[in-house]
C-alpha cells in the first residue's frame, strides 16, 4: 500500500495476542496494542496528530509556532508532525533527562528552552508555585484520552470483537 504522507500511518498498530504458555491465566485471553508501530515510535503519536490535525492549516497560514512542555515521545512526535507542514517547533522544559533525547530533539530541529532547576515533583499544596498551576491545567487535558479512546476502542473492537466499532464512545 503506498502512502502520501507518514501522518497516514498513525493508529491501526498491530494488536497481538499474548499465547496462554506466557501468561499462564487459565480462561483468559490478553492482547497487546503495538502502539510503538506508530511511525514516530509511540503512543503519543495518535495524541498529537488528533490534537494538531484540525489546526494545521491555521497554524501554517498565520506562520505560527507551537510551543508545548513535553521533553519526550510527545516532543518527537510533535516535531515530526511539525516539520511536515513547515511549522516551527519549541519545547518549553525542565524534564530533558536523558542527552540521547536531547541530542534526537536537536536533530529533528526542535528548538528547546530550558527552564531552570525546577523539581518534577511540583508541591500541590504551593499555591504560589506557578508550574504547579500550569502543570495541572496541562496534564489535566482530557482532550489527549478521548482522542486516544476514540481511535483505539474502535480498533481494538473492528480486531478482537469482529463487529462494528461504536460509533460513539461513552466518554
Amino acid at each position: 500500500m503506498l502512502y502520501k504522507n507518514i501522518t497516514e500511518l498513525i493508529g491501526n498498530t498491530p494488536l497481538l495476542k499474548i499465547d496462554r504458555t506466557v501468561h499462564g491465566i487459565p480462561n483468559l485471553n490478553l492482547y497487546a496494542k503495538l502502539e510503538y508501530m506508530n511511525p514516530f515510535g509511540s503512543v503519543k503519536d495518535r495524541a498529537v496528530w488528533g490534537i494538531l490535525r484540525p489546526d494545521l492549516e491555521k497554524i501554517q497560514k498565520d506562520g505560527s509556532k507551537v510551543l508545548e512542555m513535553s521533553s519526550g515521545n510527545t516532543a518527537k512526535a510533535i516535531q515530526s508532525i511539525c516539520s511536515q507542514y513547515g511549522i516551527p517547533f519549541k519545547t518549553i522544559t525542565n524534564r530533558i533527562k536523558v542527552q540521547e533525547v536531547k541530542d534526537t530533539l536537536l536533530l529533528q530541529g526542535v528548538e528547546i528552552e530550558e527552564l531552570p532547576g525546577s523539581s518534577d515533583c511540583h508541591d500541590p499544596n504551593d499555591p504560589n508555585d506557578p508550574l504547579v498551576y500550569i502543570h495541572k491545567e496541562l496534564t489535566d487535558r482530557s482532550q489527549k484520552n478521548i482522542l486516544h479512546l476514540s481511535t483505539i476502542t474502535k480498533e481494538i473492537c473492528r480486531s478482537i470483537m469482529k463487529r462494528p466499532e461504536p460509533k460513539s464512545l461513552p466518554i
